[in-house]
């Protein structure tokens, strides 16, 4: 009974249920980030304190600097993320849990704090004093391989819905493009790197009329398996609806009508990354909507798309 239903609705009622059934939840995600005011050109912070402006982590016994945030103490003092730390205020962090060692580094804007940190790279031990400060700013969000997987599962569902319906219809998917060969893996690196070369300038731009503007979301902390599966799942769940679905189904109402509605409901999607969105998300979907409707080969959006999520989410 279903698929009789679905094989009679009209064009326009086909493309809504698809647009809903895959993407409801991306949806609703979208909508949250703007109703918390996410596209501000700049982040508001999610509480102010004094410190120096680091994440803790806890590495087996160890207590490890997991991030330190922008423009706070331990930015300006050059810490980064790994550093383990051995001392705080001459009291050794063995063994305490990340809540002392917080409390303890914590004091009136001001006062200042010794540390004593091994940078396991270089073997190297270092006292540092920092004066604690206010912190005005909050570590950026993290990846973490159980949210990647939730996103994995979701997408898969979402495509597999979207081909039983594409059966149904007799959709003509053989000529969406997703053939790969040699020469279009060759043509999705170079639409990559001129790509790349596009955004890096707007935000460039942006960030030089207002410094913070363009900033990187979040930060990785996927596990290899987990990177590759992303990596390959995503940009399949992307590129064929928000790219292919999106033109061949408003090609009717011409090129700038589809291609802009691929753009902006990719913009959309991305809403959780606020301005940036727009000047960096935007642009990548008019260049691969352009694309795509030029050419009618997706393999190459995603081969580009896939080199962009590797980039992106590689734990740094």
């Amino acid at each position: 009974m279903i698929p009789a239903i679905i094989r009679k609705l009209p064009a326009p009622v086909e493309f809504c249920l698809v647009v809903f059934v895959c993407f409801w939840w991306a949806i609703y995600a979208s909508i949250s980030a703007i109703a918390n005011h996410s596209w501000s050109t700049t982040r508001r912070p999610q509480e102010v304190f004094t410190g120096i402006g680091v994440e803790l982590d806890a590495k087996g016994r160890e207590v490890i600097i997991r991030q330190v945030v922008p423009n706070g103490p331990a930015s300006k003092a050059g810490l980064s993320g790994g550093l383990v730390i051995q001392k705080i205020g001459g009291m050794t962090a063995d063994g305490k849990s990340l809540k002392d060692c917080a409390d303890m580094m914590r004091g009136p804007a001001g006062s200042k704090v010794k540390l004593e940190l091994v940078d396991m790279k270089s073997s190297k031990t270092n006292t540092v004093e920092l004066t604690r400060g206010k912190i005005e700013g909050a570590p950026k969000p993290h990846t973490t391989d159980r949210s990647a997987l939730r996103v994995v599962l979701l997408e898969l569902f979402g495509l597999a819905v979207t081909f039983w319906i594409a059966r149904i219809r007799n959709w003509p998917l053989g000529a969406w493009g997703f053939q790969p060969t040699w020469k279009l893996t060759g043509a999705g690196v170079i639409l990559c790197l001129a790509t790349t070369l596009v955004v890096e300038g707007l935000a460039a731009s942006a960030n030089a009329i207002s410094p913070g503007m363009v900033h990187q979301h979040s930060v990785s902390d996927l596990s290899l398996p987990v990177l590759i599966l992303l990596g390959l799942t995503n940009p399949i769940w992307e590129e064929t609806l928000e790219t292919a679905y999106f033109v061949q189904s408003l090609q009717r109402y011409g090129m700038w009508s589809a291609v802009l509605a691929s753009a902006f409901f990719r913009a959309f999607l991305h809403a959780y990354h606020g301005i940036t969105a727009l000047i960096v998300i935007f642009p990548i979907g008019l260049i691969f909507g352009f694309v795509y409707w030029k050419w009618r080969w997706l393999w190459p959006l995603y081969v580009a798309h896939v080199l962009f999520d590797l980039v992106a989410f590689f734990p740094r």
